[in-house]
C-alpha cells in the first residue's frame, strides 16, 4: 500500500495553530459511564454517547453552564439482537439537523429527529447479511454516509435517498474513527490495531478504492483512534492511550502541532475553534483559539 510521508512542520505553518504550551485541557462534562461519540448540531448542541448508561444520549448546551441533559435512550427504541444491546458509538448530526448514530450493540445504523420523537434505522445490512457491528461515522457535502465496521473489516457507504448501502474498501482496514474533509474529496480513516491512519480518495462513482497511508504509528505501538477536520481542513488524531492530539496539513503532508489530551483521547470533534476530546469517563476541551 504506497505511504505518502509525513515531513515535519516549516516555522511559517507552526505559526497556523497555537503552541503546546498555550493550550490547557479543559473538562466539560464528568463523571460518565464511558466517554465516546461526539456530535454537534448547528446551534451548539454537544452530543454524547453512553450519558449515565450505554445507549443512552446526552446533550449539553455548549456556553451556558447548564447540566447536560438527556437527549434520548436507545434502550427504549431498539430491540436487543439475541444477546446483543444497544450500544452508541460514533455520533453525526446531518444539514437537517436529525442525530445519526452507529450502534455497535445492535449493529445498526440510526437516524433520529431533532426532537427525539423519531428514530428509524437506516441501514442494519448489506446484501443479505446483518453488519456485525458499526464504530464510527462520516458524512460528505452530496449526503452519503460511510460508516465504520473494524470486526469484518469494512467501510460501507449509504446514500440513503435511494436506499442504497455498498462497500468502500477494496482492500482489508479494520477500522474504527472515520472523518470526512470538509471538501468531500478524502475519507480519513484510524485503524488502531494496525497503528496507522489510512485516507481514501472518494470517487462520485459507487465503486471499490484503495486506501493509501498518511500516517503510519506502527514502529511506536500508537494506536490512533478518533479523527476531526476543522473548517480549514486541518487534521486532528486522538491517540488512545499515548493521551495526546496532533495536528497535520493533509494536503502538504505536514504535521502542524502536538498537544496534551489531558486523558485518554479516543474520539475527537471540533466545533467553533475548540477540539473536544472523549476518552475514559470525561468529555474535555481544547482551545486552539485566542
Amino acid at each position: 500500500m504506497p505511504q505518502k510521508p509525513i515531513k515535519p512542520a516549516s516555522p511559517k505553518n507552526e505559526e497556523i495553530l497555537p503552541s503546546a504550551d498555550e493550550v490547557r485541557p479543559e473538562t466539560v462534562i464528568s463523571p460518565l459511564e464511558h466517554s465516546s461519540g461526539l456530535a454537534f448540531s448547528a446551534e451548539s448542541d454537544l452530543f454524547f454517547s453512553n450519558y449515565e448508561k450505554e445507549g443512552r444520549i446526552g446533550k449539553y448546551k455548549v456556553g451556558l453552564q447548564q447540566a447536560p441533559e438527556v437527549f434520548i435512550d436507545l434502550a427504549d427504541w431498539v430491540s436487543p439482537v439475541g444477546e446483543f444491546t444497544v450500544r452508541a458509538e460514533g455520533l453525526i448530526v446531518d444539514d437537517e439537523g436529525r442525530l445519526l448514530v452507529a450502534d455497535a450493540g445492535t449493529g445498526k445504523l440510526l437516524r433520529i429527529s431533532p426532537t427525539a420523537h423519531k428514530l428509524e434505522v437506516l441501514a442494519d445490512s448489506y446484501d443479505g447479511y446483518r453488519f456485525g457491528s458499526v464504530k464510527d461515522l462520516a458524512i460528505a457535502p452530496n449526503g452519503d454516509l460511510f460508516v465504520s465496521s473494524p470486526h469484518t473489516g469494512t467501510i460501507y457507504r449509504i446514500r440513503p435517498d435511494i436506499g442504497y448501502v455498498g462497500i468502500l474498501n477494496d482492500d482489508l482496514v479494520r477500522v474504527e474513527g472515520l472523518a470526512m474533509s470538509p471538501d468531500g474529496k478524502q475519507l480519513v480513516a484510524a485503524e488502531p490495531d494496525a497503528s496507522r491512519v489510512v485516507v481514501y480518495d472518494i470517487p462520485e462513482d459507487l465503486i471499490l478504492v484503495d486506501s493509501w497511508t498518511l500516517v503510519d504509528f506502527s514502529p511506536s505501538g500508537v494506536e490512533p483512534r478518533g479523527v476531526a477536520f476543522d473548517e480549514r481542513g486541518r487534521l486532528f488524531l486522538a491517540l488512545g492511550n499515548l493521551n495526546e492530539i496532533r495536528a497535520f496539513d493533509l494536503a502538504l503532508g505536514l504535521e502542524l502541532a502536538r498537544y496534551d489530551a489531558g486523558g485518554v483521547a479516543e474520539s475527537l470533534s471540533y466545533w467553533n475553534g475548540s477540539l473536544y476530546v472523549g476518552g475514559g469517563k470525561e468529555i474535555r476541551r481544547l482551545n486552539l483559539r485566542d
